[in-house]
């Protein structure tokens, strides 16, 4: 079947990388037909893929890009997985040329340390990173024996009008003064802006491989903290704790949420860590020179096309 006006299907595409992408197929040289497929009542094609299959019988798509899902633990494992179960179902019938699976830096340990590339063993101890590595296999797998061109991309942290979930949880402690920072913390976090990640997948979607999304600045987790309460015009000196002090704290005042968030002992360690994964690839191509997305979240950087 030859395709004279690309269909592109984008799942989750009320999200916050879902919309950067509408944005750049819609606009297009080659204008591109953009589907959507969520569970808003705007969509296309209205479906929790938690719970149900989307009827795609008399429809094919060029390209499909699988956006739908979450980087927090909860219900990780029935949308990241059982939600991409259910999408290849609904494409069996008409299997795309192109697949794009929007996978996540969780599924490389915390533990693995800096500049990670993509072809570093993938070992994660958190669901979210699990759910993301069996929805990996699930679409590889279904990829080869469709015929399907296939591109993964692991992007770090985004940022981005309309960020939501755990990133979202940081802006508002950043803004409202409830980050504890844990003296001696000077891990480094990888980075990089929704804009830019869509920009590289509208040009590499055709390639095919696997690919790191991250902006290469890896700042200290205090840094992006800082910046995020900068956004916001609120910049706060942050609450820093020694290590003892935070454990005691959190011991007597657990029950309180923004405690319980910043200094549960899990959430605790996993922000000493340092890791980083190496986007350059995807980079090279795309075409794309990465924003610097501490710049971007403390609106300094002058080339970003800021969202009004």
């Amino acid at each position: 079947m030859e395709f004279e006006i690309p269909d592109i299907l984008i799942t989750g595409a009320y999200g916050m990388l879902g919309s950067y992408l509408k944005d750049e197929f819609a606009g297009n040289v080659i204008k591109s037909r953009v589907f959507s497929l969520g569970r808003r009542k705007d969509n296309d094609f209205i479906c929790d893929l938690v719970s149900g299959i989307p009827d795609f019988r008399d429809k094919r798509f060029q390209a499909v890009i699988h956006c739908a899902g979450t980087e927090s633990d909860k219900g990780a494992m029935e949308l990241n997985y059982g939600g991409t179960v259910n999408l290849l179902k609904a494409l069996e019938i008409n299997p795309p040329k192109h697949l794009v699976y929007i996978s996540s830096y969780k599924v490389y340990s915390m533990d693995a340390g800096t500049d990670i590339s993509e072809s570093a063993n993938t070992k994660t101890d958190n669901k979210a990173g699990e759910s993301k590595l069996l929805a990996e296999k699930a679409v590889t797998e279904w990829a080869e024996d469709h015929d399907v061109v296939l591109t993964i991309i692991r992007p770090a942290r985004m940022f981005g009008s309309g960020v939501g979930g755990e990133t979202l949880e940081l802006f508002k402690d950043a803004v409202n003064g409830g980050y504890i920072h844990i003296r001696g913390n000077d891990a480094r976090v990888s980075l990089v802006t929704a804009l830019d990640v869509a920009k590289a997948i509208k040009s590499v979607y055709s390639k095919g491989g696997i690919f790191n999304a991250a902006d290469g600045v890896n700042p200290r987790f205090i840094d992006m903290m800082e910046a995020l309460s900068a956004n916001a015009g609120r910049h706060k000196r942050m609450t820093c704790l020694p290590p003892s002090w935070a454990e005691w704290l959190w011991r007597i005042c657990r029950w309180i949420p923004v405690i319980d968030r910043n200094l549960n002992p899990y959430v605790a360690a996993q922000r000493m860590k340092t890791l980083t994964i190496n986007g350059s690839a995807l980079a090279e191509a795309a075409g794309i020179k990465y924003h610097d997305t501490i710049k971007v979240i403390s609106r300094t950087d002058p080339d970003y096309p800021y969202a009004e």
